[in-house]
């Protein structure tokens, strides 16, 4: 009967354990990149916003005439809401698509804040979406494309 009970707790403790410690799915590791890069974004590290993306990566940015595509182009762009001190805040987890299991699309809302030059605040919702890709152990974004969201009707 004694052996039965420690049997029964050492199964007890393993699933416990195992189950506190169990690692995420591909689409939810995939999906932390939106968290990881809002921390970033937030935290004004362009070197480390930078990073998150591919060597090869394509931008939209929210404001930006233009395509952005590899380091030194995201890391000018970045730069820029850095040095205003821009912040950026996820409204809802996104959507996530599995195209396979090294690539995703996510998809959502953020908005961004500050203060403008002339002092006045601002807050600017937009949307967007990710391509994020498995790159040697890591998501990376391999694309981003973001815009202003429009008011609802």
């Amino acid at each position: 009967m004694r052996q039965l009970s420690l049997k029964l707790a050492a199964c007890f403790y393993f699933f416990i354990l195992g189950s506190h410690f169990a690692s995420a799915g591909p689409a939810e590791d995939a999906a932390g990149v939106v968290t990881k890069w809002e921390k970033a974004f937030n935290a004004g590290e362009v070197d480390d916003i930078v990073r998150m993306y591919t060597t090869e990566a394509t931008l939209f940015g929210t404001l930006s005439p233009s395509i952005s595509s590899g380091p030194e182009p995201l890391k000018a762009y970045f730069a820029a809401s850095a040095k205003n001190r821009t912040q950026v805040k996820l409204v809802d987890a996104p959507t996530v698509t599995k195209l396979s299991d090294s690539a995703f699309v996510l998809a959502g809302i953020y908005e961004f804040s500050g203060t403008r030059a002339d002092g006045q605040s601002f807050s600017a919702p937009a949307r967007y979406s990710l391509v994020v890709v498995d790159s040697g152990g890591q998501w990376r974004i391999a694309h981003q494309h973001s815009s202003p969201r429009p008011k609802p009707q």
